[in-house]
């Protein structure tokens, strides 16, 4: 056997006497790789290599990658640093090439498994040393594989490649600067560029496949858009032990290595189950058109058309759904009888609730037991029986405590409804139909919603149909008086429907309003008797009376459509009638009301005046992810409190459950979560027309947008561009923190380079916006942080240890760098003197393929992650550390923990872009110096004179600079007022 324990020096030889194919010094690529070696013989360049170039992280030939090699091996490049071995390569002359790969596109055991006739003992009965020496002698030469994202025929088919090898080929071609093409289908190098060409390009590398196999934050990464690597890890977290140990180097490799087999699911769209079984997939598998059910379906499925997944089951059909909702209403019989809901007021009641009825006992019993479960306070139902003949008409015994009234004949919806409202005696009064089943919370949502404003007369929510689509999300109003409720069909999800708006009217299915408006409107007009048009009437009139309709997703009622009609026949006719009164005695205020056709977005909310803002970010800003989108976040709470209406449009991936987006988002505001950069051009093209101002945050967004908002021509709405961050005054700093040369002024001349396409800028701090003007950008605004101050009770002596907030989402961003640089150089020196008493806390967001397990067994740190309350965790801790190297902006972190009243030690950097004083408001020290970083921390830390005085100067700055009225008045001055005419 091949003996594989020689050292670099007796195993590299000149070209013509190698001992084995990767162990060939090449000259001629050395001095062309190496300026060092320029000018050098070959004898004298092998010479360098073997003395020099080994401690420089030089490679011998194109064939081993030793920088790569060493960051995929770190215990190896620790070896090296120790003078256990000269370099890498050396280490894998030196037995390593049978366990390690020699570069990122060839894999070692993965080319040994697939051949057979690479087993260890038939390489060496051939004379190779490994699998790596065969493939180059022999195995690329003859169409093998050596990665699984490496096929040659795929790369072939690429290139036009007939002669050689296509590993080789690719190398080269790579190295000429050549542009990308596709190695293998399962690597989609279109798409990733699109994805991510602004991290590919940032790191300097040559391509997306070479990047995704040599990225720090492999997970942060997809390699096609049918592969999710938070999607496979979240389905079994057992494979994330195989990423964290080192088994895999992210979910991708799993699933390529094991996964395919296994037939796990890769994303959400794709069931490889089902996939692998359907049997045109297995046909062509076991004649060998595609080496798996993956490979099948990015090759063959997807261009057939094959269903990635089993398609569901076809819905039930909408009668079916009705007779469901019927029968479980006929289920509650038993409970109807032995456990009545009960409606007894003691004192005056919260609400008083109408109900007209007409037989349909069931479905009556089950919309009163759904608003006695719905709602705990003191609930007065009003129960009108209009003539019915089934056991309705004993009603009272059923609900005890309601007022019940009882007609002989059928009065009709109409009639009985201002019956019952001269016997409501609550404050806000809802009329509900007997064939609904009430969505948790409703009442309170609605009542809630009522009395939020006194200038909201009256209420309604999203109504859906027992199929589980929409009936309504509000209802439009037509200049011809016909009415239409607004996303009928559409899913309950549907973002369009999910905002708080005011609107033409809600049905009578579930309207809420104040009692005292409608006795003065005399309730329903008796012109629309026995029903329909009688809400959208009175509606109007409510209009008519100077108060508003709204409009309110967090009031859900699940509703039978016609279940308490007559026949649908009949239903259809008296709407019909009605509708001829609704068009004569409404004429003049239908005249300014939008026609038939017109677009329904433009009509689904009432003529207010108020301007309409389309607010786009990388993603739904989220107070919880840091990094700018705090700022987003006040940004829009601050618009819709002022009165605008806002819609916002991330434009990349938003990972966010939908309770966090609507937990964190003011519910006036339309947030249209699954929009993406694709997308955008058609959502803008929709919505031609709707919107007064584009707000763009961030200046790299202003690129890919350009060719978009150049489109839209003269009639574009008002363009600002928000810089969020100058991110060249960032990367300033993190240059000379590398020792590299930086422009400043020609970066952000670069990256500014699009900002003149639009009417206004905004900069985040002063200094920013004067290197904004002296660029002659247009009308300069400055719209910094607004923070409310509620410093913590907690005093000096109960509170210990010291806290980092900030979110990192990514591992080269600036919160990771200075966590890294607090820990290991200011952190021991801390604990010199604190000894046992130094604890920091961290706490923040960490995006998709961050890991801080470096930190994790350190017995000083405690990594909280994501909080989402974080006034305690401000007032158990006695100092804020901000030990930011690199940044740009202005550190809202700060602002915010200033705000609760905890002082702070900061780098001069962020001490300067907050423009405060050191010693007064804050302590600082260099980027550079941890040494006095340490000693701030250690004064501010035991002097509880100091610390009290930072605290409240601190405060008293906040109050004095960030008051919430100048950042109104920041952005009217931008936008306009919110209502026009104001």
């Amino acid at each position: 056997m091949w003996p594989l324990t020689l050292p670099v020096r007796a195993f590299l030889r000149l070209p013509g006497s190698p001992w084995v194919t990767w162990a060939v010094f090449d000259p001629d690529w050395y001095r062309a790789t190496y300026p060092e070696a320029a000018g050098l013989s070959d004898d004298a360049a092998l010479a360098f290599y073997l003395d020099i170039g080994q401690s420089l992280s030089h490679s011998p030939n194109r064939w081993f990658d030793e920088v790569w090699h060493r960051e995929a091996y770190p215990a190896i490049a620790d070896a090296v640093a120790a003078g256990t071995f000269e370099s890498c390569f050396d280490a894998y002359c030196q037995g390593g090439c049978l366990e390690r790969d020699p570069h990122w596109l060839f894999d070692e055991g993965w080319y040994r498994a697939r051949y057979a006739d690479m087993a260890i003992e038939r390489l060496a009965e051939r004379g190779m040393a490994n699998g790596y020496d065969q493939y180059l002698a022999r195995g690329d030469a003859e169409g093998r594989s050596g990665h699984p994202l490496f096929d040659p025929a795929t790369y072939r088919a690429a290139t036009g490649l007939t002669e050689g090898g296509a590993y080789q080929d690719c190398l080269l071609r790579l190295e000429s600067g050549a542009e990308e093409v596709r190695t293998s289908p399962l690597f989609d190098p279109v798409w990733y560029n699109a994805q991510y060409g602004e991290a590919v390009a940032a790191g300097g590398w040559l391509w997306g496949v070479e990047h995704f196999l040599r990225n720090p934050t492999p997970m942060a990464f997809d390699p096609n858009p049918w592969f999710s690597q938070p999607y496979y890890l979240a389905r079994d977290p057992d494979r994330g032990a195989w990423v964290e140990n080192g088994k895999h180097r992210d979910a991708y490799a799993h699933f390529l290595r094991h996964g395919i087999a296994e037939s796990r699911s890769p994303s959400e769209p794709v069931d490889l189950t089902y996939y692998a079984g359907r049997e045109d997939v297995r046909r062509d598998l076991d004649a060998g058109l595609a080496p798996d059910a993956f490979t099948h379906l990015l090759t063959i499925g997807l261009a057939r058309g094959l269903p990635a997944a089993r398609p569901p089951d076809p819905p039930a059909s909408e009668s079916q759904t009705r007779t469901l909702f019927r029968d479980q209403a006929r289920l509650m019989a038993l409970l109807n009888g032995r456990d009545p809901p009960r409606f007894d007021v003691d004192g005056a009641p919260d609400l008083s609730v109408i109900m007209v009825l007409h037989d349909q006992f069931d479905l009556t019993m089950r919309a009163v037991r759904s608003l006695r479960a719905n709602h705990g306070g003191a609930i007065e139902l009003i129960l009108i029986d209009s003539g019915s003949s089934d056991e309705t008409i004993a009603i009272q015994r059923y609900v005890p405590g309601a007022i019940c009234l009882r007609f002989d004949q059928n009065i009709g919806f109409l009639k009985g409804c201002n019956a019952a409202l001269t016997f409501a005696s609550a404050p806000v009064v809802l009329y509900l139909n007997n064939d609904t089943d009430l969505a948790p919370g409703a009442i309170a949502a609605g009542m809630r919603r009522l009395a939020s404003d006194p200038a909201i007369g009256a209420v309604g929510g999203m109504v859906v149909r027992s199929n589980g689509l929409l009936q309504e999300a509000g209802n439009i109003i037509w200049s011809d008086g016909t009415t239409q409720g607004y996303l009928r069909d559409a899913s309950p999800l549907a973002p369009e429907a999910n905002f708080v708006r005011g609107v033409d009217f809600c049905s009578g299915v579930f309207l809420m309003a104040r009692r005292d408006l409608l006795n003065d409107l005399e309730g329903f007009d008796d012109d629309y008797a026995p029903a329909y048009y009688e809400e959208t009437d009175l509606c109007v009139r409510i209009a008519q009376a100077g108060y508003r309709v709204v409009y309110d997703p967090a009031i859900v009622v699940h509703h039978l459509e016609y279940g308490s009609a007559t026949s649908g026949r009949a239903s259809e006719a008296e709407i019909g009638r009605s509708h001829q009164v609704f068009q004569r005695k409404q004429a003049a205020w239908l005249r300014n009301q939008p026609p038939r056709g017109t677009r329904e977005v433009a009509a689904r909310s009432t003529r207010s005046g108020r301007k309409r803002v389309l607010f786009l970010e990388d993603m739904v800003p989220l107070r919880t992810i840091g990094s700018g989108f705090v700022r987003s976040n006040d940004l829009l709470r601050t618009m819709a409190a002022m009165g605008y209406e806002v819609t916002v449009w991330p434009l990349n991936h938003s990972p966010f459950d939908l309770a966090a987006i609507h937990a964190d988002i003011p519910d006036t505001v339309e947030v249209m979560r699954d929009g993406t950069r694709d997308t955008f051009e058609a959502f803008l093209t929709a919505r031609g027309g709707l919107y007064d101002a584009i707000w763009i945050g961030r200046v790299h967004n202003i690129d890919s947008l350009r060719p978009v908002l150049d489109g839209m021509g003269a009639n574009r709405p008002l363009l600002v561009l928000d810089t969020e961050a100058i991110a060249s005054r960032r990367e300033a700093p993190r240059a000379a923190l590398e020792g590299q040369d930086f422009d400043m002024d020609a970066a952000v001349r670069h990256e500014l380079r699009n900002a003149g396409i639009c009417d206004k800028i905004v900069a985040v701090s002063e200094p920013e916006a004067e290197v904004l003007r002296a660029l002659g950008l247009p009308d300069v605004t400055v719209i910094g942080h607004t923070r409310a101050v509620t410093p913590g009770p907690r005093p000096f002596a109960e509170r210990e240890g010291m806290l980092f907030v900030g979110a990192i989402h990514r591992m080269d961003s600036p919160n990771y760098d200075s966590l890294c640089w607090f820990v290991d150089e200011v952190l021991p020196r801390i604990e010199t003197v604190l000894t046992w008493r130094t604890r920091l806390t961290v706490v923040g967001y960490l995006g998709e393929g961050v890991n801080l397990d470096r930190f994790r067994a350190h017995p000083r740190v405690t990594l909280r992650g994501p909080v989402p309350d974080l006034a305690p965790v401000y007032d158990q801790h006695r100092l804020f550390v901000a030990p930011t190297r690199f940044a740009a902006g202005v550190p809202y972190k700060i602002h915010e923990a200033a705000s609760f009243g905890l002082p702070v030690v900061a780098t001069d950097l962020l001490t300067d872009q907050l423009g405060w004083t050191a010693g007064a408001d804050l302590l600082s020290a260099g980027t550079s110096d941890p040494e006095a970083f340490a000693a701030q921390v250690l004064a501010l830390y035991e002097d509880e004179t100091l610390w009290g005085t930072l605290r409240e100067n601190a405060l008293e700055r906040l109050r004095r600079e960030n008051a919430r009225e100048d950042y109104e008045a920041a952005v009217e001055a931008v936008l306009g007022p919110a209502v026009s005419g104001r």
